[in-house]
C-alpha cells in the first residue's frame, strides 16, 4: 500500500510540474499559420485537461468503507484538439479527450470502484467547421441537450442530480449527455446559436446486475441558445430517442418513445454567477424496476439553480474566492412514488497557476431517506 501511495503522488506531482507552465489554458502545440506549400502550417493543434482528486463523506457511517470517502479520482480528463486549414472559412477539426482513473490506472486499492476502467472515452469526433455554414460534427460529443440546457447548471461539484444528462440509463447511449454516435449541427444566426442532432442506431447497453437489455434504435434533438445580452443568455432544447428494452433470456422486448425538455438561463453579472435551469422527462428516468416492460416511468420533472460571488484578491497567489449557494429537485409524477432536494452552500478557492479547491455541504431528503447530507473536497489543476 505504501510502495503504491508514494507512486501516485509521485505520478500527480510530476504531472503538475511538467505542465504548470501553461496552466488554465490549452497549450498550443502547433499554431496554425496557413503558408503555400506547407501543409504543416495549416494545422492549429493545442493539448489540455484537469487534474481532480476528491473527497466525499456522506454524514453518517452508511458509506464508512465507500472509496469515495478515501479519496478518488473525480473527473481527470487530457483534451486534444486540432484544426486543419482546407479552403476559403473551412476548416477540418477533430477532438479527443480521455478520462483517466488515476488510483485504478496505478492499481490503488479502496480508491476506485471494483471492475472500473483505467481510462474511458468522453469524446470523439470529427468535422468540418465554417463560419458561413456553421459546424457539422460526427462521433462521440456533447448532446444539444447538453450545450444549450445542462452546461449552464453543471457548474459545481455535486450537481446534475435533477437534470436529464445525470439521470436515465447512460448519457452516452441515451441521447442526453456525451451522446455516441451522434451527427450535430450548429450555426450562429444574429443574437441565436441554432443547433440539431441526429442520432444513430447504437450497440447494446448490458446490464451487469440483471438480464436486461438497452439498444438506442434512432433519434434527434433541436435547440436554441438565445444571447438576450452578452452576460445573459437563454437556451431551450428538445431530445428525442427512440429505443428497445429486451430481456436477454425470454427475448421479450418493449420500445420506448423517450422524450427530454428543457431550458435553462445564465446570467454573470461582472462578479456574479447566476443560473437556473428545469427539464419534463417523458419514459426517461428509471422506475427501479429490474423487468423489461415497466423499467422507465412515465413523466417527472428536475430544476437546478445556482447563485455565486467571486470575491477578487489577487494577491499571495490567490486568485479569487467565489462562495456559492446551489441547489436541485427531482420529482416523479407517474411510474414510481420518489421525489429528491438537495440544498447546499460552497466555496471555490482559485489560485495561481490553475490550482484550485472546491468545498461543498449539501443537505439532501429523498423518499426513504436513502441519501444522506454530504461534505465534499475537490482538488483541480487545470491546464
Amino acid at each position: 500500500m505504501k510502495i503504491r501511495t508514494t507512486a501516485l503522488a509521485t505520478a500527480i506531482g510530476a504531472a503538475v510540474a511538467l505542465m504548470s507552465f501553461a496552466a488554465q489554458a490549452e497549450i498550443t502545440v502547433l499554431k496554425q499559420d496557413p503558408q503555400a506549400g506547407n501543409p504543416l502550417s495549416r494545422l492549429n493543434f493545442t493539448v489540455g485537461g484537469s487534474i481532480r482528486p476528491q473527497f466525499d463523506d456522506r454524514m453518517g457511517d452508511g458509506d464508512k468503507t465507500s472509496y469515495k470517502r478515501n479519496g478518488y479520482d473525480g473527473g481527470t480528463r487530457f483534451r486534444f484538439a486540432t484544426d486543419y486549414y482546407l479552403f476559403d472559412d473551412i476548416s477540418w477539426v477533430n477532438y479527443y479527450e480521455l478520462g483517466v482513473n488515476v488510483p485504478a490506472l496505478l492499481g490503488w486499492d479502496s480508491h476506485y470502484a471494483a471492475g472500473a476502467h483505467n481510462t474511458s472515452r468522453r469524446m470523439l469526433y470529427t468535422g468540418l467547421k465554417s463560419k458561413t455554414w456553421g459546424t457539422m460534427t460526427f462521433g462521440q460529443q456533447n448532446s444539444v441537450y447538453y450545450d444549450v440546457v445542462g452546461a449552464k447548471t453543471d457548474i459545481w461539484d455535486y450537481d446534475m442530480k435533477a437534470q436529464a444528462p445525470g439521470n436515465g440509463i447512460s448519457g452516452d447511449y441515451d441521447g442526453s449527455y456525451r451522446s455516441r454516435k451522434m451527427l450535430k449541427y450548429k450555426n450562429t444566426f444574429g443574437d441565436a446559436d441554432i443547433y440539431a442532432s441526429y442520432l444513430f442506431e447504437d450497440n447494446e447497453v448490458l446490464f451487469r446486475d440483471s438480464n436486461l437489455r438497452y439498444k438506442r434504435k434512432g433519434g434527434g434533438s433541436l435547440g436554441v441558445d438565445y444571447h438576450i445580452a452578452k452576460d445573459l443568455s437563454w437556451g431551450t432544447a428538445w431530445n428525442y430517442t427512440k429505443a428497445d428494452m429486451r430481456n436477454a433470456i425470454t427475448g421479450d422486448n418493449e420500445s420506448s418513445s423517450q422524450n427530454i425538455y428543457g431550458t435553462a438561463l445564465s446570467w454573470t453579472p461582472d462578479n456574479w454567477t447566476f443560473s437556473f435551469g428545469g427539464g419534463w422527462y417523458e419514459n426517461f428516468l428509471t422506475t427501479g424496476k429490474k423487468v423489461y416492460n415497466n423499467y422507465f416511468a412515465g413523466d417527472a420533472w428536475g430544476i437546478e439553480y445556482f447563485a455565486g460571488y467571486k470575491i477578487p484578491v489577487g494577491q499571495y497567489a490567490l486568485k479569487y474566492v467565489q462562495p456559492y449557494v446551489m441547489g436541485d429537485r427531482l420529482q416523479y409524477k407517474t411510474g414510481r412514488n420518489y421525489q429528491r432536494i438537495d440544498n447546499g452552500v460552497g466555496v471555490t478557492v482559485q489560485m495561481d497557476y490553475g490550482f484550485r479547491v472546491d468545498y461543498e455541504h449539501v443537505f439532501t431528503s429523498d423518499t426513504g431517506d436513502t441519501q444522506g447530507d454530504m461534505n465534499i473536497v475537490r482538488l483541480r489543476y487545470d491546464f
